[in-house]
């Protein structure tokens, strides 16, 4: 059974990444994030909006120079020394704020702000 795919306007990319259009444009053209045009509209395929997270999170992280802006709940789950399963279950019941940029158990996406949020959260309670 074939699944379809998600295309994503450049404004639903903006939102789901939380990077300004402008970014999610300058992206586009300099050929950093793969885009479909038709006629004046933008649109990415939600495999290269996948694609291009996963490179845009490990080249940050080789790198050094910046924290990720995103992570997967797999970097969560050993951040907070965490199992992927308990880090699912927080996603799922919005006790950790994140989103799914496909289906699958891998998709999610944590923002980095949702996460530093949720252990300020957690340390105020265990004081």
């Amino acid at each position: 059974m074939n699944e379809e795919k998600k295309l994503y306007t450049i404004k639903e990319v903006s939102e789901l990444v939380g990077i300004s259009e402008s970014e999610i444009i300058r992206m586009v053209m300099i050929k950093k994030l793969p885009a479909i045009r038709v006629g004046k509209a933008i649109r990415i395929k939600e495999d290269d909006l996948e694609i291009f997270l996963n490179g845009f999170l490990s080249e940050e992280v080789k790198t050094g120079y910046r924290e990720p802006v995103l992570y997967t709940a797999e970097q969560v789950a050993k951040i907070l020394k965490l199992s992927v399963d308990n880090i699912w279950n927080l996603l799922k019941t919005g006790r950790l704020k994140g989103f799914k940029i496909r289906e699958g158990r891998s998709s999610w996406r944590i923002p980095a702000g949702s996460l530093e949020e949720f252990i300020e959260s957690r340390t105020k309670k265990s004081i």
